[in-house]
């Protein structure tokens, strides 16, 4: 259903317009799912209106999320950095080598923050020790 007649409908028939028409114009619906231990789940359905009015807007959008649920994860290899842990006795020097450069930069926030989290740890676990 396209979004022109989806509105046409809405401000004709009201409240009581087909449950397609206010889905497309709200932009989606909740449906419910049943899991397998019979508990029932609200899911929100994202509702596109579509080019013509001949096919179905809410079966499209079923159709979409099928399809995302049983994508198959990608076969892309992600990329690791390995860090090196600096020790509190080894002498810092200034002059970093091009390579390490460059190794800092690809790490996202998330590796930068946990390597971050594994050095303090290693720093815990010196002063315990000693």
């Amino acid at each position: 259903m396209t979004l022109e007649t989806a509105k046409r409908t809405i401000q004709e028939q009201g409240e009581n317009a087909n449950k397609e028409a206010r889905a497309v114009v709200r932009g989606g619906m909740t449906i419910c799912e049943k899991n397998v231990d019979g508990s029932r789940m609200y899911v929100w359905v994202k509702v596109k209106p579509t080019k013509t009015d001949d096919e179905s807007s809410i079966d499209v959008a079923l159709e979409n999320r099928e399809k995302r649920k049983t994508r198959l994860p990608s076969n892309t290899p992600t990329r690791y950095v390995k860090m090196e842990y600096v020790t509190p006795n080894a002498p810092i020097t200034s002059s970093l080598s091009s390579e390490t450069d460059k190794q800092i930069v690809r790490l996202s926030f998330f590796e930068r923050l946990k390597n971050k989290a594994l050095e303090i740890g290693h720093e815990i676990d010196s002063i315990v020790v000693e």
